[in-house]
């Protein structure tokens, strides 16, 4: 699943409770449980991971800058949540680009949850976005 989805949706969350009681551990979590929902990867992204991990951080960044300007909320702790949201693949691009034996074991583990990464799954992934949206501004 793109980081923008895990961010967005951890946002969408703070935004909307304002409980960092509430909203940071879920966004320290959430990520395991959407990795599980069926969303875009696999072999599908696998040949184009630098080119879809730039897009995605690009993608991301723009949203982010959004909901900094769009939104009350503290750009800070907006940057918190987002960071708590997207750990785990701020780790997997670690292990891919820097020193992929290091924590060889939570990679593992990381793929093992993800069972069904397909082509079509970025329909789930932007409805799941385009509702998170729709929650803030509406």
């Amino acid at each position: 699943m793109f980081v923008t989805t895990h961010t967005i949706v951890a946002s969408t969350i703070a935004i909307k409770t304002g409980n960092p009681y509430i909203y940071l551990p879920f966004a320290a979590v959430d990520h395991f449980a959407l990795d599980t929902v069926p969303h875009f990867g696999g072999k599908w992204a696998g040949k184009n991971f630098k080119v879809l991990t730039a897009l995605d951080a690009t993608f991301g960044i723009g949203l982010f800058l959004i909901l900094a300007r769009y939104t009350k909320f503290s750009i800070l702790i907006l940057f918190a949540v987002c960071l708590l949201a997207g750990w785990p693949d701020l780790i997997l691009a670690y292990q891919k680009f820097i020193n992929p034996k290091r924590l060889k074991k939570f990679g593992e583990f990381h793929a093992g949850i993800q069972k069904s990464e397909s082509f079509p799954g970025i329909i789930i992934e932007v409805a799941i976005v385009l509702v998170c949206l729709l929650l803030i501004f509406v």
